[in-house]
C-alpha cells in the first residue's frame, strides 16, 4: 500500500484501487488553499496512474466537507484564483478515467458536495446533510449551479442555491442526488461492494462510456454521436473486448 499524506488531503492507493480522503477534520475537511493544492496534487498522481481503477473519495472524521472555510474566506485569504483552482481541481475529478465513488458521512455542503457531484456514484449515511448554502454568505456556489440541475432537474436546483437549504439523505436519495443511503457501518462495505460490481465490466468500454455520458450535457447530438462511433470503435479493437468475446464463445461450446 503506497500513502501520500499532503496537510489537507492524503491519497492511498491498494492495488488497483485508491482513496482520496479530505483531511482537515477539526475543520470539518473545510476548504482553504492547501487543500486546493492538494487536491490538484492527488489528482496529478491519479492521472499518472493508469492501474488505478476506481477511487473513493471520502472525508476524515465525521463530515465529507463542509465547504470553503469561512475563517480563511473572512480573513481575504481566499480572492477568485481560489475559486477558479478549486473548480478546476472538480474538473479534474469527474474527467478521471477511473470510477470515483463519494463516500458522505455528516456534512456534504458548499464545496463539499461539489467535490461529490464531481464524482460518479455517491453513497450516504442516513445522517448526512448536503447542500449549496453559499447564497448565506453573498456568494455564487461555484460550479455547483452547472452540476447540480444536471442531476435534479432545474426547478429543484433553484430552489436548493436560491435558498441555501440543507436537505437529508432520504430525500437526497429521493430526488437522485446520491445514489445509495445505507447505514454508516456500512458505508465502506457498500463502496467495495459497488466497485466490485463497477469494475467486472471491461474497462475500455467503461472509459469510453463515461466520457460520453459525461459529455452529455455539453455538446449537441451530432457531436455526441461522432464522439460515441470513435469512442466505440476503439472498444471493438480493445483486448478487453476480445476477452469478453472469447469468454462467451467458450461459455457456448
Amino acid at each position: 500500500m503506497e500513502t501520500q499524506r499532503p496537510n489537507a488531503i492524503y491519497l492511498e492507493k491498494r492495488g488497483n484501487l485508491a482513496e482520496l480522503v479530505m483531511n482537515r477534520p477539526e475543520v470539518l475537511n473545510a476548504e482553504n488553499w492547501q487543500m486546493a493544492h492538494d487536491f490538484h496534487a492527488a489528482l496529478d498522481e491519479l492521472e499518472r496512474s493508469p492501474d488505478i481503477r476506481a477511487v473513493v473519495v471520502t472525508g476524515q472524521g465525521r463530515s465529507f466537507s463542509s465547504g470553503v472555510d469561512l475563517r480563511a474566506l473572512s480573513a481575504g485569504e481566499l480572492k477568485i484564483d481560489w475559486f477558479r483552482s478549486f473548480d478546476e481541481a472538480m474538473r479534474r475529478l469527474e474527467q478521471l478515467d477511473a470510477l470515483t465513488v463519494a463516500k458522505i458521512r455528516g456534512y456534504a455542503i458548499g464545496g463539499g458536495l461539489q467535490v461529490a457531484l464531481a464524482c460518479d456514484l455517491r453513497i450516504a449515511a442516513p445522517g448526512a446533510k448536503l447542500g449549496l448554502p453559499a447564497v448565506m454568505e453573498a456568494l455564487i456556489p461555484g460550479m455547483g449551479t452547472y452540476r447540480l440541475p444536471r442531476f435534479i432537474g432545474l426547478g429543484r436546483a433553484r430552489r436548493m442555491v436560491l435558498t441555501g437549504e440543507l436537505i437529508g439523505a432520504d430525500e437526497a436519495l429521493r430526488i437522485g442526488l446520491v445514489d445509495w443511503v445505507v447505514p454508516d457501518e456500512k458505508l465502506d462495505e457498500t463502496a467495495q461492494s459497488v466497485i466490485a460490481g463497477v469494475l467486472k465490466g471491461g474497462p475500455t468500454a467503461q472509459t469510453f462510456s463515461k466520457k460520453l455520458v459525461t459529455a452529455a450535457f455539453e455538446s449537441d447530438y451530432d457531436r455526441a454521436f461522432s464522439n460515441y462511433l470513435h469512442y466505440q470503435e476503439l472498444s471493438l479493437r480493445s483486448d478487453d473486448h476480445q476477452q469478453a468475446m472469447a469468454e462467451y464463445r467458450n461459455r457456448k461450446k
